[in-house]
């Protein structure tokens, strides 16, 4: 064997430990890896690091903690837009924030589904992620500027984006 053929298979071997070995956990390179599509890299980091078993997990693992990560996010904003649509007493306000409402609802199920998916490990059907994205869009932009909600809708954006990245990098890396 050629040492260019050595090499090559070496390497090879090399990345497929990293990769499917979970006594090694995600690296810092896999993370910025696929951190480096998102829109904030350091955000989408310190989303996937903020839950203690991201440092030890394997990529299947790393899937469905981005996707428990972004149901809570999403619990958490659904729960914030009901609040704001119960304590508004203007009603074009208040039809607004209940469009929120269901949007959320909407993500909730397809967050629930892409769970389910993960856990089987039929990361191919995992496909209505990017759907979030665009209501959660759609939600803060049937909004006053002046809304209070743009916070919470940015962290919901970067953590959709982070289980985009992640469950896409885990097709790519498993086939």
């Amino acid at each position: 064997m050629s040492s260019v053929a050595v090499v090559a298979s070496v390497a090879v071997l090399l990345v497929a430990s990293v990769i499917i070995c979970p006594s090694n956990g995600i690296t810092g390179d896999i993370l910025a890896a696929i951190c480096s599509q998102t829109q904030n890299q350091e955000t989408c980091e310190a989303i996937l690091e903020s839950d203690p078993r991201t440092g030890s997990a394997d990529l299947p693992l790393l899937s469905l903690v981005s996707l428990e990560l972004l149901s809570k996010q999403a619990d958490k904003n659904h729960n914030s837009f009901v609040q704001f649509r119960e304590n508004s007493t203007d009603l074009d306000l208040k039809r607004s924030f209940g469009n929120c409402v269901t949007g959320y609802n909407d993500m909730q199920g397809k967050i629930k589904v892409a769970l389910r998916l993960s856990q089987k490990r039929q990361y191919k059907r995992i496909n209505e992620l990017g759907q979030l994205i665009k209501l959660a869009y759609g939600c803060e932009n049937g909004l006053p500027s002046n809304s209070p909600t743009s916070g919470i809708t940015e962290t919901m954006l970067l953590t959709s984006q982070t289980a985009v990245y992640v469950n896409q990098f885990l097709i790519t890396s498993f086939g």
